[in-house]
């Protein structure tokens, strides 16, 4: 059985491996696409050397100045193309940086959390062998057990009679004359009516037996009315019993020191909480490089390399370039032969460029897809509160297998959401998780400050839940409603 802070553990060495990977095959594809600009801005130079040979001076100059421009602007476009890549690489770099020190940090301090609660847990346990031999606490117990016991028998009394009384009052209801007689009143104080209508109302009465019949219903709703409220109060009584008992139980940890442990795992759940906002906000920021890297993926090219391009390409769809080419190619010239040889050279280049830069390309969204199933797979292990430090997992392989499977791409955050729901285990508390109230974290961060560990405890993720309570956890309930 692993925790499940080294599933988590494992969980993100996989996410920051496929991170890298993702981010080699993304440096590949931005090298290829400049080397491919790069290349097409020399057919640029190739084109003003054909044109010095075969154009006459004005024509020379003309298609030289505007090759000259275009290639100039390409080429600071490419420049400030590699500038900013260099800037995006260095603040992923950091991100990547912080998020491993993040992760890092949180794996220190949730181990810290675990040894806190640990300590707390094991001084419960003692607290309560030592109170197994205390008469008060024993007194305390048994006096609680039978308050329940009353309790649960007055409760179960209280339910027959709440369904003893719809079979009994079903006849009364059945009667028209009956509930016409008993919603006004008849025969109590509350009856208003005078003249006729008391005369008929008073032969609708001796018709039917009204006035023995009256009492009767009345106190089939009555007393189960009653029951229920005796039940209510011997409730209550049993959360008092259960109060005292847990005073005693509290006293008890107090002299055997456990505040100072307490205190010290609310410290513990701070760092807790510390840490994961600080990994948030760098998870965060890396996010939305993400995505602005995945928009660019998606159209193939960033906007920036899509402009040089889109300027070089307008320039040699120009009618006198392509007849520049055909003239060198019609004479036998050794000069131009050479430079058009050349501009071949670079078209097949470029297209095998080309056919590396889509291959790439789709790699990479390949791969960004296994990235963002491990990253819904992190966030989804948080939310289920699955780094509860009670918790743990049975089916360690099965979860590393499924974890290569989804880097594989064969596999998704549907498959190791049901793989972690499965294998999933919370231990108990050595102690009651209601002994002494509950495990109490008196200060630390803004999670539970003041409260017992009795339901979920955690932050933002819902994460680390306990033991029950005596009122939540499946403790002693009256049931019914009465």
């Amino acid at each position: 059985m692993i925790s499940g802070r080294e599933a988590l553990s494992s969980l993100q060495k996989a996410l920051t491996s496929a991170r890298r990977d993702e981010d080699r095959l993304v440096a590949m594809l931005n090298s290829a696409a400049e080397e491919a600009a790069r290349l097409r801005a020399s057919q640029a130079d190739a084109y003003r050397a054909l044109a010095r040979i075969r154009l006459d001076e004005i024509s020379r100059d003309d298609v030289s100045q505007k090759l000259d421009s275009v290639e100039r602007a390409a080429l600071e476009l490419l420049d400030k193309r590699k500038a900013s890549l260099a800037r995006a690489a260095e603040t992923r770099q950091e991100l990547m940086t912080r998020i491993a020190q993040a992760q890092a940090t949180r794996a220190e301090a949730v181990a810290r959390l675990e040894a806190a609660l640990d300590a707390v847990d094991d001084q419960r346990e003692r607290t309560q062998a030592r109170l197994e031999s205390d008469e008060a606490w024993v007194a305390q117990r048994r006096k609680l057990s039978h308050a329940k016991d009353v309790a649960r028998g007055a409760a179960e009394k209280a339910e027959r009679s709440e369904a003893e009384k719809a079979e009994k009052t079903r006849p009364y209801e059945a009667d028209r004359l009956f509930v016409y007689l008993w919603k006004r009143g008849f025969g109590t104080p509350a009856y208003r009516r005078s003249g006729l209508v008391r005369y008929f109302d008073g032969r609708i009465a001796r018709l039917i037996g009204y006035e023995e019949a009256r009492p009767n219903y009345f106190m089939l709703n009555e007393i189960p009315l009653r029951l229920g409220e005796h039940a209510a109060r011997l409730a209550e009584d049993v959360e008092t019993e259960a109060q005292h008992l847990a005073d005693i139980e509290r006293t008890a940890l107090e002299d055997d020191g456990i505040v100072p442990l307490e205190t010290a795992l609310g410290e513990a759940e701070a760092h807790v909480f510390a840490a994961e906002e600080q990994l948030a906000g760098a998870e965060r920021a890396l996010a939305e490089l993400d995505a602005d890297e995945h928009a660019a993926l998606v159209d193939g090219l960033d906007p920036i390399l899509r402009q040089a391009l889109d300027l070089l390409g307008e320039a040699f769809a120009r009618e006198d370039l392509r007849e520049l080419q055909r003239r060198a190619q019609a004479t036998a010239t050794p000069e131009d032969d050479r430079i058009v040889a050349r501009l071949r050279e670079i078209e097949m280049t470029i297209k095998r460029v080309d056919s590396q830069v889509e291959e790439t390309r789709k790699t990479a969204l390949d791969l960004a897809k296994k990235r963002t199933e491990l990253e819904r797979s992190t966030d989804n292990f948080r939310t289920k509160g699955y780094d509860d430090p009670f918790g743990g997992f049975v089916n360690e392989r099965v979860i590393a297998q499924v974890i290569g499977g989804i880097l594989g791409g064969v596999l998704s955050s549907r498959d190791l959401e049901k793989v972690l729901r499965d294998g999933f285990q919370r231990r108990p508390p050595k102690a009651p998780g209601n002994f002494g109230g509950g495990i109490k974290v008196p200060g630390g961060s803004p999670w539970g400050r003041g409260k017992s560990m009795g339901g979920s405890w955690g932050g933002k993720s819902g994460g680390f839940r306990t033991g029950g309570s005596m009122r939540g956890g499946g403790g002693f309930r009256t049931g019914g409603k009465f």
